[in-house]
């Protein structure tokens, strides 16, 4: 295999308003230079768990009869001027496949917060999934899944959430594309929904390794986020793992976010 690594390294350093966020952007962009140039290498992609991102989903459920267990940990920094305060996240997920096509899945939720005065770690709720695929990968025009998702946190006064998502995907030879439509909607408040996105593009570079690079946005928050994600398999092993960043590309941003799935079928 032939791989041509073209990196485009522009660090940005002057005084007032460039700062560190903006040298994490033109780190982002020379990580997006880096995934097309492997475009065009690798060799075709053997069988695996098709998985290939941490914030967005693609067209897949678990198979029916199966379970997989999955644990979550996310970073977030909202200044990398000032690290000692961040937030780390930590999600255990146990999904089952009921049929062919529609899986469901249970989270627990935990977060510890760090601040200069104060580290607290506490229990943060609970989430209840289901996943549906309308049809065989390849049939549409486009591959559809749709998602339903309860959120409950811990404040037992408060009814929760629902979570819709629409997961639109497609397969090009050893590229993949994601995209994900996102409402959240609190059951006090209806007409309060929330609208986020996520998408992603990733290339199959083997049966074992792939590399991607996602997007995200909240247009309530006005937060925006892009970075380049991996997935490796174990070749022997049921085991995969995905680690992620995403750089803030906007002021009402947080400077950076990291996350790392580790995945065990059975």
């Amino acid at each position: 295999m032939i791989m041509i690594i073209i990196i485009i390294n522009k660090e940005v350093e002057s005084k007032g308003d460039c700062n560190m966020k903006e040298t994490m952007r033109n780190k982002l962009f020379a990580g997006a230079a880096v995934f097309a140039a492997v475009l065009a290498a690798g060799p075709e992609p053997a069988k695996a768990d098709p998985r290939s991102y941490v914030w967005t989903y693609e067209y897949m459920t678990v198979r029916e009869g199966h379970a997989e267990l999955e644990y979550y940990s996310t970073t977030e920094v909202a200044d990398t001027d000032a690290p000692e305060t961040s937030s780390w996240k930590h999600q255990v997920e146990l999904e089952y496949g009921l049929t062919s096509k529609t899986d469901i899945a249970m989270y627990q939720n935990f977060k510890q917060s760090n601040t200069p005065a104060s580290k607290t770690f506490s229990y943060d709720g609970m989430k209840l999934r289901l996943r549906h695929r309308l049809a065989e990968k390849g049939e549409l025009p486009v591959d559809t899944l749709l998602y339903a998702e309860y959120v409950r946190n811990t404040d037992l006064s408060a009814q929760g959430a629902l979570e819709a998502k629409l997961v639109l995907a497609k397969d090009l030879g050893r590229l993949n594309l994601s995209y994900n439509q996102v409402v959240e909607f609190p059951l006090e408040k209806l007409s309060a929904a929330e609208h986020r996105f996520s998408a992603g593009a990733s290339w199959a570079l083997s049966g074992v390794f792939k590399a991607g690079f996602e997007a995200t946005g909240d247009y309530k928050a006005d937060a925006y986020y892009a970075g380049p994600t991996v997935h490796l398999r174990a070749r022997d092993m049921k085991l995969w793992a995905n680690l992620g960043y995403l750089a803030g590309l906007n002021p009402d941003s947080k400077d950076a976010q990291t996350r790392l799935i580790v995945g065990v079928p059975f």
